[in-house]
């Protein structure tokens, strides 16, 4: 019996300020373009993603838990997600233990942009409220209700329009002293408006609009204020139960509001919004040096007969950048005079696109609030910054998310030190080629974001147990156009192609292999390194990464003299040569491991398409886009002297979609726009000539997406957008002879195709990848009847891919794994993703 599970899943971040979220069950959920995906930051093991969840047809912008019990007995009921296909999903566990969505949110007419559940230390009751925010200009609040395991009813209870004005972010809470709902929600028009439930109307009413932000508000959240001995000075600003408000807005700063339960004995009124920053500021230097705490005046509401006052409490200045996220520490129980009390911290977190994060809290003497805490500055050319940044549910951790897809994790031992630990990190956009290295000790991937990257299994010890787990360790090219695809020609040195004219060949750094050696614990890949540089650096105004090599690894004072001024160092002097004991952070994958390009192949005259290399890596076979038969030919270079053989393969009008080896070089076959395949011949000793046409077959109706080589070089298989797969054999010792034995029929077009590296139970295998996503694996009756094929597994469609999969890669297995296969396959979904195959 074959069974199918998931061994790795990589994949970026959406690039949006509410795109994660961080559960009291430390699980932190976030979206992956269309996908929900459950990642564990505090797992011992650093296992990644867990799971990945279909169901939106848009890229999923906004996520929330939903919450309910009360205070340290606070636990996770469900999930909200809002996504630009105009709905939100709400996903909860059912009694099996998986996932499931439980209900869709439909109303709005256009992307959900941010969402609220209620934050408090205690929510109970038999529904929830949850509101979301579109850019449709409405709010929409809507009430959740339990049917049974699997299905939640969900009904909207009203609609507040906005217009024009979009709503950015919304926070909701109850007012102080009292379960009526309030929330507030930030605009594009720089206000923040106040809105709480009337028990009457039982419908929620704007009480007051919030000024001062000079830009977009992109972020909201609500904290309870509790008394502790720890918050000495602000005991003395905030009551028992206040509720306040941080904001933080594209105009750099943070504000504090705070919403409370009584009138304030003393206030100051700002006499102009216009010059309310810099009077602040000046102010706040003032109350620094006097010891005074500033204040605004206090605006009075009236709710169910009794008063609330709203007030402005503080600017926190020290983003150079707009400001995307503001979170509280979550409220956790804690020891005082020996009793227990649930504690809300008075510490909060932002992320900004100055490539930083800050915690900020009051300071115990002056009440003043600092930053005690940044983290980040993190270089690389192609960096944006923070998206968001969330606490863990005991604030001893904190995990982002970045503009490039990345996460970065920091942990502290109480002391205010913190320190990087290992994260996840993925491709942000469509993942268009994936290959294994010639002994598939590692995994290659190209994608649109511009980058290749890197995967292998980090091997080691974890409390006596032996434990792998993979992770990106290296990030070898950084490129200014798209990347289409790639090849490996030796060990250590791969080719690739983009939206360019040009394929660039690059070679391993020597530090990269000698810590893929330690972190996979695979002394054999240290043979032979003696040639490889030791790093690379990387012009700023330009493509190719220069190698350096160990005479060139000059002290720190002599760096400048070395390199131009408008070049970027991938490595310090210390740091070319640096070997990894862990895999690398986000910010060493961005600097330290780009791999040196090495040469550069000129020929085509329009984007490359495809790229192979012949498996003896003396050929490299690559095609471009083309709407003439002109430019549908496959380039042919010679390895040894990295020029282009005088002859080329002229068989196609249109663009080759795809290249193939066989295994023992013999053949070279491509695929087409055209619909035809066509068939060459290695010519021995003919160095114009190395492949000379000897067959082309139209083979389908539509384009031909793929092909590939049975492990014995007896069959080829091609797969069309037609929704079929043809298996072709050689029925006659004639070279130019190949029939098709056999035409398998799907439902959805054929996108990647690749053949089991090895016979299985005296079976060929076939992944076949389909361009909804998923995957079916097919087997041959035997080896000898090859014109009957079977399904042999179809992937559970919640391993697979949620678009088109773009590319298969079988990985050779080692010779003591007898029993199990992993294929690696990359998709339209941004995933790169390993499954093990037994049988």
């Amino acid at each position: 019996m074959v069974q199918v599970s998931s061994e790795y899943i990589s994949i970026g971040c959406n690039r949006t300020a509410h795109a994660a979220c961080w559960g009291n069950n430390e699980l932190v959920a976030f979206g992956a373009d269309t996908l929900v995906a459950l990642y564990s930051p505090l797992d011992q093991n650093s296992k990644g993603i867990q799971e990945t969840l279909p169901g939106h047809k848009g890229r999923v912008i906004c996520l929330k838990f939903i919450e309910r019990g009360h205070e340290a007995d606070i636990k996770d009921v469900a999930l909200v997600s809002g996504s630009a296909d105009n709905t939100a999903k709400i996903w909860k566990v059912n009694a099996d233990g998986k996932w499931i969505n439980s209900a869709t949110l439909l109303g709005h007419t256009g992307a959900v942009e941010t969402i609220a559940c209620m934050r408090a230390h205690s929510v109970e009751g038999e529904t929830d409220t949850i509101i979301t925010g579109s850019s449709d200009g409405t709010i929409r609040v809507w009430e959740r209700r339990v049917v049974d395991e699997n299905t939640d009813e969900v009904t909207c209870q009203q609609i507040i329009s906005n217009g024009n004005k979009y709503p950015m972010s919304l926070a909701l809470s109850y007012l102080p002293e009292s379960k009526t709902p309030v929330f507030a929600s930030g605009h594009t028009d720089k206000l923040i408006s106040i809105y709480i439930y009337q028990t009457e109307s039982k419908k929620f009413e704007k009480m007051h609009t919030l000024t001062g932000h000079d830009n977009w508000v992109r972020d909201l959240s609500f904290a309870t204020y509790t008394a502790s001995e720890e918050n000495t000075h602000a005991n003395n600003i905030f009551e028992e139960g206040d509720l306040i408000l941080a904001s933080g807005s594209q105009d750099k700063y943070i504000r504090l509001w705070k919403i409370s339960a009584h009138v304030p004995v003393a206030t100051e009124t700002v006499k102009s919004d216009n010059n309310e920053i810099s009077e602040l500021s000046e102010a706040l230097k003032e109350s620094e040096l006097e010891g005074e705490q500033l204040s605004t005046k206090a605006h009075m509401v009236t709710v169910d007969n009794r008063q609330y006052s709203l007030m402005f409490e503080a600017l926190l200045m020290g983003h150079d950048d707009w400001v995307f996220s503001v979170e509280w520490q979550k409220p956790h129980m804690q020891t005082i005079n020996g009793k227990e009390r649930f504690i809300q911290p008075m510490r909060l977190i932002s992320a900004s696109s100055d490539k930083s994060m800050m915690i900020w809290s009051p300071d115990n003497q002056t009440g003043v609030w600092v930053n005690e805490v940044r983290m980040g500055d993190i270089g690389g050319s192609t960096y944006l910054g923070f998206c968001g940044a969330l606490f863990s549910p005991d604030g001893k951790s904190i995990v982002s998310h970045g503009a490039n897809g990345s996460f970065h994790v920091w942990r502290t031992s109480g002391d205010n030190h913190w320190t990087p630990h290992v994260a996840i990190s993925g491709h942000f956009k469509s993942v268009e080629s994936i290959t294994w290295d010639p002994k598939s000790r590692f995994l290659l991937s190209a994608s649109l974001d511009q980058t290749t990257r890197l995967f292998a299994p980090w091997n080691r010890q974890n409390n006596g147990k032996e434990v792998t787990t993979w992770h990106e360790m290296g990030r070898p090219q950084v490129h200014g156009y798209d990347i289409k695809c790639i090849a490996f020609v030796h060990d250590w040195q791969f080719v690739s192609g983009a939206d360019e004219k040009v394929l660039r060949v690059f070679d391993a750094p020597k530090s990269c292999v000698e810590s893929l050696s330690g972190l996979t614990g695979d002394k054999s890949m240290l043979e032979n390194i003696e040639r490889l540089p030791v790093g690379a650096n990387l012009p700023a105004l330009g493509l190719s990464n220069k190698a350096v090599f160990e005479g060139d690894a000059l002290p720190d004072d002599h760096i400048d003299n070395n390199v131009g001024s408008h070049t970027v160092s991938s490595a310090t002097s210390e740091q070319l040569a640096q070997v990894l004991h862990h895999p690398p952070y986000e910010e060493t994958l961005l600097q330290h491991t780009l791999w040196p390009e090495v040469e550069k192949l000129y020929g085509h005259g329009y984007e490359l398409i495809s790229v192979e290399t012949s498996h003896d890596g003396q050929f490299v076979a690559s095609s471009c886009k083309a709407a003439t038969a002109e430019h549908a030919v496959v380039r042919l270079f010679n390895t040894q002297n990295w020029k282009e053989v005088k002859t080329k393969i002229d068989a196609h009008s249109l663009t080759v979609t795809r290249v193939r080896y066989s295994h023992n070089d013999r053949w070279l076959l491509t695929v087409s726009r055209d619909r035809l395949w066509s068939l060459s011949e290695r010519q021995a000793d003919d160095v114009d000539t190395p492949y000379k046409l000897v067959a082309k077959t139209k083979a389908h109706a539509r384009i031909i997406w793929d092909c590939s080589w049975s492990h014995d070089d007896k069959l080829f298989v091609t797969g069309s957008r037609d929704k079929t797969i043809k298996v072709w054999a050689q029925t006659t010792e004639e070279a130019a002879k190949w029939d098709c034995v056999a035409t398998i029929k799907f439902a959805e077009a054929i996108t990647a195709i690749d053949f089991a590296p090895v016979a299985v139970n005296n079976k060929y295998i076939i992944a076949v990848g389909l361009e909804n996503g998923l995957i079916q694996l097919l087997s041959s009756v035997d080896l000898q009847q090859v014109n009957q094929w079977e399904s042999w597994h179809n992937l559970d469609e919640r391993l697979c891919h949620y678009g088109v999969v773009r590319s298969l890669s079988w990985r050779h297995p080692s010779s003591n794994e007898t029993n199990i296969l992993q294929l690696a396959s990359g998709g339209e979904d941004h995933s790169v993703r390993i499954f093990n195959v037994e049988y």
